[in-house]
């Protein structure tokens, strides 16, 4: 069972949450105050991608295009945060348009990576993960109340614990060998679970999150996330009001409920 399901949580970015649309949607009216950019792991053409459609469509009503950007999958790599936010950052190297990147579940990992690189407008965490500098979000997942109990997500974070326990005890230790790390990383790929969530180990590299304008959406009946934990962490560290939306879940938000997360994106631009 957790094989087949083990994908899902942290590929609900990337397949629950994404519109295989080639290229970019382009409002008719005038220059839009700015462009939303969503990231979409692997081809742009899969039958998962195409649940973003009803959340571009809203954008498209209100006069905003959307781009997509063409990245990787997050569990195939070990540093899958800082190379998606780096191939954002490359793919939007010629757009003049002010920037707002969306980023649901895992994804919340490179929005500031990529805010820390290059001017966006607004970062929009939906139903996400919120990183702290310096930290993994499997450290934060130890000492706070992340996943829903019972949750894939906290099935995979209590399968994985022999792995989180090795890298914990590697963070704490500054003689740590690039032996030891190149091991370790041989470890989450070994565990069904640890290598269903690998950017759970990254570090997040930054000092501090940019200071830019940030909108949190969480979805009050999100299955995976706590929503206590995300509009907590929202408070704390984006310093923003979270967006609740009542009756939405963790996959399901930009398909049933895309017109009231596009009401939140849009607020203010």
């Amino acid at each position: 069972m957790i094989q087949t399901h083990r994908r899902a949580f942290l590929k609900s970015a990337a397949t629950l949450a994404v519109l295989a649309a080639a290229g970019t949607r382009r409002a008719a009216a005038a220059p839009a105050p700015a462009r939303f950019v969503i990231n979409v792991a692997g081809a742009l053409t899969g039958q998962g991608a195409r649940a973003w459609g009803p959340l571009a469509k809203e954008f498209e009503k209100r006069g905003f295009p959307t781009t997509f950007v063409q990245g990787i999958d997050p569990n195939s790599s070990f540093t899958g945060n800082e190379t998606r936010a780096q191939g954002i950052v490359a793919a939007l190297k010629d757009v003049k348009e002010p920037i707002v990147l969306i980023g649901i579940s895992n994804e919340g990992g490179y929005l500031p990576l990529v805010a820390a690189a290059r001017p966006v407008r607004r970062l929009v965490y939906v139903n996400a993960c919120i990183p702290q500098p310096g930290k993994a979000m499997i450290e934060v997942a130890t000492t706070e109340s992340l996943a829903v109990p019972g949750s894939l997500l906290d099935k995979l974070i209590q399968g994985a614990q022999p792995v989180t326990d090795q890298f914990l005890k590697l963070r704490a230790d500054r003689h740590a060998t690039a032996a030891q790390w190149q091991a370790f990383r041989e470890q989450i790929q070994a565990s069904q679970y640890a290598s269903a969530m690998k950017n759970f180990y990254e570090v997040c590299p930054l000092k501090r999150l940019p200071k830019v304008d940030n909108v949190d959406i969480s979805g009050a009946a999100d299955d995976q996330i706590r929503p206590e934990w995300e509009q907590a962490s929202a408070r704390r560290l984006l310093k923003v009001e979270p967006v609740i939306i009542a009756g939405a879940s963790h996959a399901d938000i930009v398909i049933t409920y895309a017109t009231q997360v596009a009401d939140a994106c849009v607020r203010g631009l």
